[in-house]
């Protein structure tokens, strides 16, 4: 089990700027990575980190990782969060999968992402015909 500590990840600008993302609450189940730039903290951006193991119920184990992105912008001179973008990545591995399949899964992930048709879709919003 990794310990919790800051994260560092560059924004998606055209001159990326790294945002540090400090830990506000750690749990096995739920850890909540913060970054406290905003002026109050309903515009704090999150990430979180959720795991859940297979037990006797079920022979699946999940994992997650959410960012949330609160836009903050002035609304008759008081700051308030306007909307809020989110992502959700989600890997359901089933308890018998093995560490070779479980790096395939990370790595079509990961890869997919980056690869200009799906981040198309993604991020252009759009879709694919």
């Amino acid at each position: 089990m990794a310990q919790a500590s800051s994260v560092v990840l560059p924004d998606g600008q055209a001159t990326p700027a790294n945002i540090t993302f400090a830990p506000e609450s750690v749990t096995p189940a739920l850890s909540v990575l913060t970054d406290r730039t905003a002026a109050f903290s309903a515009g704090f951006r999150r990430l979180k980190v959720s795991s859940t193991f297979a037990n006797g119920k079920s022979d699946m184990n999940r994992s997650k990782f959410t960012v949330d992105m609160p836009v903050v912008q002035s609304v008759n001179g008081v700051s308030t969060v306007t909307h809020t973008l989110r992502a959700n990545v989600e890997y359901i591995i089933p308890s018998i999968a093995t560490d070779a399949q479980r790096k395939d899964l990370h790595a079509f992930v990961r890869n997919g992402l980056a690869n200009a048709l799906i981040q198309g879709a993604m991020r252009d919003l759009d879709p694919l015909y």
